[in-house]
């Protein structure tokens, strides 16, 4: 059904025109899945759908995806040692760990 639907919204194939269709094709059919996943996701999960989506579109893209970047937002920074002391003080509202983050 998402098929068709897109494929409808595509038109009729115009001379000359094939790759702008096919691109249109893949941008419509990839609007309409994402439309219909997210008509039964819970709200929570909607969030973490859209970025394996986008995800998943950047790798196909040569060059627009940077494994390294990838990596950081997934487990964030690293870094130990911290250059300015946290601002909010020992037990404050922002934690050690977030104020790295922030630097």
């Amino acid at each position: 059904m998402i098929y068709q639907r897109a494929l409808s919204n595509a038109g009729p194939p115009a001379s000359g025109k094939r790759n702008e269709r096919k691109l249109f094709f893949i941008k419509e059919f990839t609007k309409l899945l994402y439309e219909n996943i997210c008509r039964s996701l819970f709200e929570k999960d909607k969030l973490l759908f859209s970025m394996l989506m986008c995800l998943m579109i950047m790798a196909e893209e040569e060059g627009r995806l940077d494994q390294r970047e990838v990596r950081f937002m997934m487990t964030g920074g690293t870094s130990v040692d911290m250059e300015k002391p946290n601002p909010t003080g020992e037990g404050g509202w922002m934690s050690d760990k977030i104020w790295s983050g922030v630097l």
